[in-house]
Parts: C-alpha cells; structure tokens; sequence
C-alpha cells in the first residue's frame, strides 16, 4: 500500500533530494544595488534569471521544472511587459516563486519584494507622522 506525501512533506523530500544540493539556505542573495535597480517585479524575475546558478539551463528546461508552458515561461522572462501586438505579457505567478528562487539559485525575488514592502511601509510611516 503506498502512502501520499503531504505537500510540505513532498516538498521537503524533493529538496533533500536535489541533486545539485540546493537549499533554500544555500540560495544565493544577490547586491542590494542590482535589487535597487529593478523598476518593477519583471525586472526581478529577469535579474534571477540572469543571475541563474546553472548557467546552461535554458528556459524550456526551467518551464518543464517548474510544469509551465515554455511559451507561458519565455513571456514571463522577457523584459518587455508588452508584446509586439500590444498585449501585456504574462508575469510570473506567485504561487512559483520559491520554486523559481530553489531553480535559479538566487533570491532576487524575495528580495526584490521585501525591499518594495520595506518602501510600502516607509511610505505609510511619512504619511502619518505628516498627520499629526
């Protein structure tokens, strides 16, 4: 009789199996200033995409890794939010983000998103202290 894995138990498993020994503690945080640097969350996807461990994946190889279309994953990581036609391009969903982060070995989007909460936040504080 086999068992079924829980998500998180599946999850744990498959990085304790990861033949390139990747971690989520072993990713890599890339420089403040290239974070800085990024207008916008394509921006981020791109900067990790660049900055990828494995410099031989290709796109294909980390769309079928990450079980998305390759078309879906070559709109996603290019830096054109718009296509030739006019249509907005399709970001990376964040339900793949700390998969796409163990894929690539970096973590630009975690960083990318908490550098945008920390100015959300710095924002809010300004606005009240203007308040009073």
């Amino acid at each position: 009789m086999q068992t079924q894995q829980t998500p998180n138990r599946a999850a744990a498993h498959a990085l304790e199996a990861d033949p390139r020994g990747f971690t989520p503690s072993s990713a890599r945080f890339l420089p403040k200033e290239a974070i800085a640097a990024c207008a916008s969350f394509r921006d981020a996807v791109c900067l990790a995409w660049e900055h990828r461990a494995l410099r031989g994946m290709t796109q294909r190889t980390l769309a079928e890794k990450l079980e998305i279309k390759g078309s879906h994953m070559s709109n996603m990581l290019n830096r054109e939010p718009v296509d030739r036609h006019g249509k907005p391009r399709q970001d990376l969903p964040a339900r793949y983000i700390a998969e796409f982060e163990r894929e690539v070995g970096n973590r630009a989007l975690s960083q990318w998103l908490a550098r945008m909460a920390m100015l959300t936040l710095m924002e809010e504080v300004i606005t009240s202290q203007r308040g009073l």
